[in-house]
């Protein structure tokens, strides 16, 4: 995983102590909860017809994720994705389908609806909000190592494709889009691989003719080719066309940028993080004005379905990454920088922890399915409070066993490994 320089300031440093997108979230609760109750007067309408206008949400939540997922891609390196593989897919995996079943059957048997309304206001429970479940892995101080949070970056991208994929397969066209897409998607990630990983080089023979007659050849010396491309316009005009590939598909694109970036050269990354870093957080402001706009100064987006989207969400993913981050771990080389011996059980538990922070990313999951009609507004309503309730939920269990880790004495502390 590539870092950056530790002198930060300004937004970069906030962000540092406790994610930024956090502080500008709470901001669009507020203000958007006093304007849908009339406490702005016109000002308020105005406000809350802008936020949600198709073409607003479009291109903030575009702009303001998709250059937060491209240095996400700059970060991830293909060697960690390859020694972590047993255990990124078992997390994963886990990840989406445990708190998926778990929420759907909860809002089937409790919430009493039927089970298509159903499973279309669980999607959200496959999300993993990437900033805000990074922010609260930083809060268990005494467990969370950089290890920890390279294998949670990776697997909160995997989480969001993997949603994103079966976004498609519940709100749209589903196996037609797949198809269409399959070919031309993975040609792109090959050309990404080839000139960004696939080095070094192509090697010719230099030979010198020794007996013409018997046309025998001395192989003088080797001549090669380096076939990495390092030039960060290629970079980033192959992430927009990906982009642009996949909306064309009518496939959600704030991931076009972030796939093939993790093939680049690691000079390609270092200068996207370094010149991203302050960009990405900034943009997150306009998406979470959008992602924010829920009213929770009104009662009706309180109720069963708030306690089953918290439930079902933020517990299937906590037993689903853990279990599956447990189960698939053992095929993984014990001493490697993600075996047991650097990645214990309590690493894994904070991981998890993290990792069922479904945020953001669940509220578009959420509006999606509103705005195609497939699930009543009240309940979309309390689904994205308790969705969004994930979050403060995962800060408070990260920073409780970060407490009960610290009192821990020194010869007990790998006990759980």
């Amino acid at each position: 995983m590539l870092h950056t320089n530790d002198k930060k300031k300004g937004i970069v440093l906030l962000d540092s102590k406790i994610p930024v997108i956090i502080y500008f979230l709470i901001f669009s609760l507020i203000v958007y909860g006093l304007s849908e109750n009339g406490f702005f007067g016109e000002y308020g309408e105005t406000y809350t017809h802008v936020i949600h206008h198709p073409t607003v949400h479009f291109w903030m939540m575009l702009t303001g994720l998709w250059v937060f997922f491209l240095r996400l891609g700059a970060e991830i390196e293909v060697n960690d994705i390859l020694k972590a593989g047993p255990l990124i897919i078992g997390t994963i995996l886990g990840g989406v389908i445990v708190p998926l079943i778990l929420t759907t059957s909860l809002a089937y048997f409790i919430g009493g609806i039927g089970l298509a309304v159903a499973l279309y206001a669980s999607a959200g429970s496959m999300a993993t909000d990437v900033p805000m479940a990074i922010g609260s892995a930083k809060m268990a101080k005494n467990i969370s190592t950089t290890v920890m949070i390279s294998a949670l970056t990776m697997l909160a991208v995997g989480d969001d494709l993997l949603g994103i994929i079966s976004m498609i397969g519940l709100f749209s066209q589903g196996v037609e889009q797949i198809q269409t897409l399959s070919i031309p998607g993975l040609l792109v990630l090959m050309v990404a691989y080839f000139f960004g990983k696939f080095s070094p080089v192509i090697v010719t023979e230099l030979k010198e003719e020794e007996e013409k007659d018997q046309k025998t050849y001395k192989i003088i010396g080797r001549k090669t080719y380096d076939v990495t491309i390092q030039s960060p316009t290629f970079w980033v005009t192959l992430c927009i066309f990906n982009t642009s590939l996949l909306g064309f598909n009518g496939i959600e694109p704030i991931l076009g940028g972030c796939l093939p970036m993790i093939f680049a050269p690691d000079n390609v990354k270092q200068l996207v993080i370094e010149k991203t870093e302050s960009l990405a957080l900034w943009l997150l402001l306009p998406f979470a004005l959008v992602a924010g706009s829920i009213n929770v100064l009104d009662p009706l987006s309180w109720g069963v379905f708030t306690t089953i989207a918290l439930v079902g969400g933020f517990g299937g993913k906590l037993i689903g990454i853990y279990f599956g981050g447990l189960i698939c771990q053992r095929y993984v080389d014990p001493n490697s920088d993600y075996g047991k011996n650097k990645l214990n059980k309590m690493s894994l538990l904070s991981m998890a922890i993290a990792g069922a922070c479904n945020g953001t990313v669940a509220i578009i999951f959420v509006s999606v399915a509103q705005t195609n009609e497939l699930i009543p507004l009240e309940i979309a309503a309390q689904m994205k409070i308790g969705f969004l309730l994930t979050v403060p939920l995962s800060y408070l269990l990260n920073k409780t066993i970060d407490t009960v880790e610290n009192f821990v004495p020194e010869e007990r502390k790998y006990s759980w490994t």
